[in-house]
């Protein structure tokens, strides 16, 4: 019988994942550990075939992950720590868009497991909807940015986001404030419902409200029409704005500054999930920091727990905080 990757790690004294690292040349395996490996690989005269592995019923060390859209910069920089980290573990991953759709989500969920992949991380279309078509695949699943009941769970609080702005807001001497992004129906609405109550508990209120569906891409027109017409029917009234996130109030910003508006002289704007967008925005976005590396490395973590040893769904809620930059903290020097 030839030798598996397992024959050759019990040989060698490591874990399979050091002898799959050793194989793909990954940079954190020593000099020694390398060497001994690969020693043992010779010996044994292992040779790596993932496609006979899998039809074994062996593990292809293939992970899928799921999101939305890739190009949002917000999922693509959980990819990337998604990626490192399970490649510094021996994986290797399939990187798949459902473009917000439950059928195309199924269709994934198929395809991934005819592919015999190890398990999946994703984000998943809907809370309420989603979840049969995962339990069906029978697969290891850990779910990120969302907290869905029966599955382990990476997320965080989006309700205490929306009160930490409004925390900041306050600090910084605001008095009237407004929020633009969904607000109801939508896991995003609880960032306004937070915001909201905050305020309202510390004796303030929201000005204006500017409902919009969270963008699904870049191409976010929808926002900045959006702020544009509530402008022309109502005015604006707000000295500050919370956008749902980064994308929304970087095309919320473009859409005041056509309307006149010097930002943050005017009116100051703040974003959500401290994106590269945020960092990227003139003048830099203010924006409550999810923690993109911890989500996916923790992603990584938990995924191959359950891959391990089955363990009973477990919540992780990470913590976030406010990052804050020149489109609101300059508001308090303005001429």
């Amino acid at each position: 019988m030839a030798a598996s990757m397992q024959d050759v790690a019990e040989k060698a004294g490591v874990s399979r994942a050091t002898v799959s690292r050793v194989l793909s040349n990954h940079p954190s395996v020593t000099a020694a550990t390398r060497k001994n490996v690969l020693n043992w690989v010779e010996k044994l005269g292992y040779e790596p075939n993932l496609i006979a592995q899998s039809l074994a019923g062996n593990s292809t060390s293939l992970i899928g992950v799921m999101v939305p859209e890739i190009a949002y910069p917000f999922f693509s920089e959980i990819i990337e720590a998604i990626e490192n980290q399970a490649f510094y573990e021996g994986y290797n991953v399939i990187i798949c868009n459902t473009r917000r759709s439950l059928e195309k989500e199924r269709n994934i969920l198929t395809e991934l497991k005819q592919r015999k992949a190890d398990g999946i991380i994703a984000v998943p279309v809907s809370v309420e909807q989603s979840a049969g078509s995962y339990r069906r695949v029978n697969l290891p699943v850990t779910m990120i940015t969302k907290k869905m009941e029966g599955f382990h769970s990476v997320f965080v609080n989006h309700y205490d986001g929306g009160a930490q702005m409004a925390k900041h807001f306050l600090n910084v001497g605001f008095q009237k404030m407004g929020y633009i992004g969904p607000i109801s129906r939508s896991i995003s609405a609880r960032k306004y419902a937070g915001f909201r109550e905050y305020l309202l508990a510390n004796q303030a209120s929201v000005a204006d409200v500017i409902e919009c569906d969270p963008p699904e891409n870049m191409n976010a027109t929808q926002v900045y029409e959006n702020v544009k017409k509530y402008a022309a029917v109502h005015g604006i009234r707000s000295e500050v704005f919370f956008a749902n996130d980064d994308i929304t109030a970087c095309e919320a910003m473009a859409a005041l500054i056509d309307l006149g508006y010097s930002i943050p002289r005017d009116i100051a704007v703040a974003g959500f999930d401290n994106s590269l967008l945020a960092k990227e925005a003139t003048p830099k976005l203010t924006s409550l920091a999810q923690p993109l590396e911890e989500i996916g490395k923790k992603a990584v973590e938990v995924l191959l727990g359950q891959i391990r040893q089955k363990t009973e769904p477990q919540m992780y809620e990470l913590e976030t905080r406010v990052v804050a930059r020149a489109s609101t903290v300059n508001w308090k020097f303005r001429q």
